[in-house]
C-alpha cells in the first residue's frame, strides 16, 4: 500500500508486506489492545472472582496473561520475519492445500462464528438498555443489522481503518472504564471487595490455565496483525504493552465489579448506577475494536481458501462480515456458541505446530522457512494436529490445551526428523 493509497482499501493479502508499509510497534500495540478490550474480558475476570479470592484472581490473571503474551510473541514473530499472515505460515506444516482448506477453513470459520456472537451480544445489549432507559421499543434484529454492519467497515478498508479505529477507542476506553469503576466503588461501598468466597470452587493453576485457554486461540492469528511490524522487537512491544495491560485491566474490572456489584459487565454496572449513555458506549465502542478484527481475519482466510487475487480481500472481508451478521440476526449466534468452543480445541495443536515448525526446525531464521512449498499437502502437520487434537478430546485428566499443543509439537519434529517432506512432494508431482 503506496502512501499515496493510506486512506483506500489495503490490497497486501497473503502476499509479504513490503518494508515500506510495516508501521510502528505502536500502531500494532492499540490493534492489539482493541482485541483485549471486550465484554468476555470482563467476564473472565468475574469467572475467576467467584471461584476465589480477588487477590488469587488477579494474580491468576496477571501470570495467565503473561504465558499468553509468550505465545503471542513467539507466534507473532513468525508473521513479523516473514511478513505473511496465519493462512500462509501454515503453508510449511500443511502444505498449500493443506493451509488452504484445513487451517484456513477453520479459523476462518471461526472469525465468522465469533462476529456473529459479538454482534448478536452487542445488537440484542443495544436494543435492550434503549427500551429500559428510554422507553423506545428498537428491534434486536435491526439493532444486529445496523452493529454489524458498522463494525465491518473499518474490517473492510483494512489494516489502516483498525489503526485508526483503536488510536481513538483504546484511550478512551482506558479513561472511561476507570473512571466508571471508581464511580462503582463510591456507588457501591468496598465491604463485599474483600470477602472470600464461602468455598473456593477453582484453584490458582486453574485459573491460569483459564486465563491461558481464553485468548490462546488468539495467539494463533497474530502474524495477521504482526506481518506489519518491522523487527521482533517492535513485535515484543506491540504484543506485550498491547495484550499485557489491556487483558489484566479488563480482568481486574471484571472482576472488582462482580465482587461489588454482583456483576462482571461494567456497561450493565455504568446503567444500575445512572449513567447508562456511558455504558452504551463503552459495550458499542469494546465490542467494534475486538469484533472488526474478527471480521478482517476472516476476510485473509477467505482470499487464502478461494484462492482469490490480492486486491479481493475488501470484498472477501465484506462478504464474512456479512455472512456473520445474519447469523447473528437470525439468531444462529446462540447455537453457535458451543460449537466455537469446540473449534478452539481443534485450533490450538496448530499453535504447537507452528512453534515446532519455524522455532526448532528451521530454528527461527526466515530464510530457512519456506511457505511457498513445492507440495500440497504435508502430511506431518495433518498427524501431528490429529494427535494434539485427539489429546485434548480424549485425556480429560491434567491440562488438555496445554497436553494438545505438546502432543502437536513434539509429533511434527519427530515425524519430520524421520518421515521427511520427500514423500509429499513425491505426491504433489
Amino acid at each position: 500500500m503506496s502512501e499515496a493509497n493510506k486512506n483506500t482499501f489495503e490490497t497486501t493479502t497473503l502476499e509479504a508486506v513490503p518494508l515500506s508499509e510495516r508501521k510502528s510497534w505502536i500502531n500494532v500495540a492499540y490493534i492489539q489492545a482493541g482485541i483485549m478490550i471486550c465484554v468476555p474480558s470482563l467476564m473472565l475476570g468475574g469467572i475467576l472472582a467467584e471461584g476465589m479470592s480477588i487477590s488469587k484472581a488477579i494474580w491468576a490473571g496477571i501470570v495467565g496473561y503473561t504465558l499468553v503474551t509468550i505465545l503471542f510473541c513467539l507466534i507473532g514473530i513468525i508473521g513479523s520475519d516473514l511478513g505473511v499472515p496465519t493462512c500462509i505460515v501454515a503453508c510449511s506444516a500443511f502444505g498449500k492445500k493443506g493451509a488452504r482448506f484445513i487451517v484456513s477453513t477453520l479459523l476462518m470459520l471461526s472469525m465468522i462464528g465469533w462476529f456473529a456472537v459479538q454482534t448478536s451480544v452487542c445488537g440484542s445489549a443495544f436494543s435492550n438498555l434503549l427500551k429500559e432507559f428510554t422507553g423506545i421499543n428498537f428491534s434486536q434484529e435491526f439493532s444486529m443489522l445496523i452493529w454489524g454492519l458498522i463494525m465491518l467497515i473499518t474490517a473492510v478498508y483494512g489494516i489502516n481503518a483498525l489503526e485508526k479505529l483503536n488510536k481513538l477507542a483504546v484511550p478512551a476506553l482506558f479513561v472511561v472504564t476507570i473512571i466508571g469503576c471508581f464511580m462503582a466503588l463510591k456507588s457501591y461501598g468496598t465491604a463485599n471487595l474483600f470477602v472470600n468466597p464461602a468455598e473456593e470452587t477453582m484453584s490458582f493453576i486453574d485459573g491460569i490455565v483459564l486465563t491461558v485457554s481464553f485468548m490462546a486461540a488468539g495467539a494463533l492469528c497474530a502474524p495477521d496483525f504482526t506481518r506489519y511490524q518491522k523487527t521482533r522487537k517492535d513485535t515484543i512491544l506491540s504484543s506485550s504493552i498491547g495484550v499485557m495491560p489491556a487483558g489484566i485491566l479488563m480482568l481486574i474490572m471484571g472482576a472488582v465489579m462482580t465482587r461489588i456489584a454482583s456483576e462482571y459487565d461494567i456497561t450493565l454496572v455504568f446503567c444500575q448506577i445512572g449513567i447508562p449513555i456511558m455504558g452504551m458506549l463503552v459495550l458499542i465502542i469494546a465490542t467494534w475494536t475486538t469484533n472488526t478484527t474478527n471480521a478482517y481475519s476472516a476476510g485473509l482466510d477467505a482470499v487464502s481458501i478461494f484462492n482469490l487475487k490480492e486486491n479481493k480481500r475488501a470484498l472477501a472481508t465484506m462478504l464474512a462480515g456479512v455472512i456473520g451478521t445474519l447469523a447473528a440476526v437470525i439468531g444462529m449466534a446462540t447455537h453457535f456458541e458451543a460449537f466455537l468452543y469446540i473449534l478452539g480445541d481443534i485450533l490450538l495443536p496448530i499453535m504447537g505446530i507452528f512453534l515446532a515448525d519455524y522455532w526448532v526446525l528451521a530454528k527461527g531464521k526466515a530464510a530457512s522457512y519456506n511457505v511457498r512449498t513445492n507440495w500440497n499437502w504435508n502430511g506431518n502437520g495433518l498427524v501431528a494436529w490429529i494427535c494434539g487434537v485427539l489429546t485434548i478430546k480424549c485425556i480429560p485428566v491434567g491440562i488438555p490445551f496445554i497436553q494438545g499443543i505438546a502432543v502437536a509439537f513434539i509429533v511434527f519434529i519427530v515425524m519430520s526428523k524421520t518421515v521427511g517432506t520427500k514423500t509429499y512432494e513425491a505426491l504433489t508431482k
